[in-house]
């Protein structure tokens, strides 16, 4: 395992699962503060959350069938560094111009879009491995990031529910657009 991050040949796929890592324990804060949310606005209702989460949920269904198709057209690298940075903005959006408005609308349209774009992320990440290690290591890249990334939403959400609780949704948002970001730029070089 460890000659696997030693094997310069491997270099490429090592930034993309720092990517994936850092990517997915922002998600498990963006989805806390998501929660923070509406434990603010509206003293944690059920019904509110249950909202929030229908659109996280429908762009599955309505986006994640037609994704690959695009994907597999699409530059791999250049999609996932759009998707990153387009979700980093859009979560963005939240601390900064609708956390103060007292409709929830506009927060249930970007994290629809925002889940939109991951529909995209997720299926240029796996599809663009096999092109980052060779052969004998396709096993063991595929096993870093399903094992990581199970270990990113575990950290994230601790850590994310910590945040949150001690800082604010705000910063749970702001600190999830800087993990896009950082994974947008790991990406690219």
């Amino acid at each position: 395992m460890f000659s696997f991050f030693k094997d310069k040949s491997n270099r490429d796929f090592i930034r993309l699962w720092w990517a994936q890592l850092i990517s997915q324990f922002g998600d498990r804060i963006h989805q806390m503060a998501l929660i923070g949310l509406i434990a603010e606005r509206g003293g944690g209702s059920v019904t509110s959350l249950a909202k929030l989460l229908a659109f996280t949920i429908i762009p599955v269904f309505i986006v994640g069938p037609i994704a690959g198709v695009y994907v597999d057209r699409w530059d791999r690298r250049r999609t996932l560094v759009v998707c990153d940075v387009v979700r980093g903005l859009l979560v963005l959006c939240i601390p900064w111009f609708f956390m103060e408005s007292h409709s929830m609308i506009p927060i249930y349209i970007i994290v629809f879009l925002a889940f939109c774009f991951s529909r995209f992320y997720v299926p240029a990440k796996m599809s663009i491995i096999p092109s980052l290690v060779s052969q004998e290591n396709l096993l063991v890249a595929n096993s870093l990031m399903t094992t990581t990334g199970m270990i990113a939403f575990v950290l994230g959400c601790v850590i994310g529910g910590f945040l949150v609780e001690h800082l604010g949704a705000r910063m749970g948002f702001l600190v999830d657009a800087g993990t896009f970001l950082v994974s947008s730029i790991l990406v690219v070089s």
